[in-house]
This record gives C-alpha cells, structure tokens and sequence, in this order.
C-alpha cells in the first residue's frame, strides 16, 4: 500500500502543477467531456491505464484478467519487479512469453490475483466488476477485512463500497466492467488509500 499511496501523491502533484500551467496530456477524444475524463487523464499520467496506439480509450470494451494484473502492479509501483518476475509461470495458460507474464507472476506471488481452483489463471477471460474490485482491495491491503465481512465478492463489495471505492461505478457485481468503469475505480483507489 505505501507504493501506492507514493506513486500517486507524485503523480497528483505532478498534474497539479501542470494543470495549474495548462499543459495536461490531451484526453483521449472518445472519452473528452464524459464521466470517465478526470480518471483517464490521472491514470494515463501514472502510466496504469492509458489508450491504443489510435489514440483512442475504448471506455465501453471490457478489460482481460492479464490487464488488471498489471493495473495493479503498475498501480503499486513495482513494474521493476514484474520484468524481473517475468520466466517460468506457475500456470500452464501463460506461457514465459506472453506480455503478461511477469505481472501475473508477481501479482499472484503477492496474492493480489489468484487463479481458479482448477490451477489456470485464466488471462484472457474479461474481468467482472467484483474480481477486479477484489483485485484492489487486496493491492491496498484490506484483504483481512473483506475476509471477516464475508469474504469473495461480497466482503470485498462491502470493503469497496464502504470506503468509497465503488463512488460513480453502478452494475451488478458479476457483470463483465468496462475500460471506463475500472478507470474510475482505480482513480477512486488512491483517495481510499490515504
């Protein structure tokens, strides 16, 4: 947790000084004036989550279990540590050379992802609103909370919603959450990490 909460006080005072001058990285055009803007820009900034190579956002397409593990080690500051974690994996559906690699390693080394009970993590699957919240939750720490309010996913719900979290985010939690959704709860995270 102190990884993240120092990766994004740089990054805040950072785009406090540059939006105080005007010089703010451009907002990706399909996402310029939605609900979704403030979130991008400070992720893009941190490098968390940013747009293709079109220069577009795609805040309606789904996100894949391989991106949210690197949000989350992006997020806490240790991409170092992900290139060096990259090699042999642990599950059989991620191969030493997919991009993913190392993320999924070190993500799962901390227990902030978990594969299934079958011994697969599972990388392509899209991601739902509650594995990614639990994804957060444990990259903040708050693990054994949402374990002792009920555990996976509705203890991990209930950490989220109750520590603002979840603030913008309205969809079941099993559903399949889009790009722009997981923006804003990412950007939600810091403000419960302080």
């Amino acid at each position: 947790m102190r990884g993240f909460k120092k990766t994004v006080a740089g990054v805040l005072t950072v785009t406090a000084l540059a939006s105080s001058m005007g010089a703010f990285a451009a907002v990706p055009a399909d996402v310029a004036g939605t609900r979704y803007e403030e979130a991008i820009q400070i992720l893009a900034a941190l490098k968390i989550m940013i747009g293709d190579d079109d220069g577009q956002f795609r805040p309606n397409d789904t996100i894949i279990r391989a991106e949210a593990a690197k949000m989350a080690i992006h997020a806490l500051g240790l991409e170092d540590d992900a290139k060096a974690a990259a090699g042999e994996s642990k599950f059989p559906d991620v191969s030493k050379d997919y991009w993913a690699n190392g993320y999924i390693n070190l993500a799962t080394a901390r227990g902030i992802v978990i594969g299934d009970d079958e011994g697969n993590f599972r990388p392509f699957d899209k991601i739902t609103y509650s594995e990614v919240m639990a994804i957060f939750v444990r990259a903040l720490g708050y693990e054994r909370v949402a374990e002792s309010k009920g555990g996976y996913p509705q203890g991990y719900m209930t950490v989220g919603s109750d520590n603002g979290m979840s603030k913008g985010i309205s969809m079941a939690s099993n559903a399949q959450i889009p790009r722009g959704d997981v923006a804003i709860l990412a950007n939600n995270c810091w403000r419960f990490s302080f």
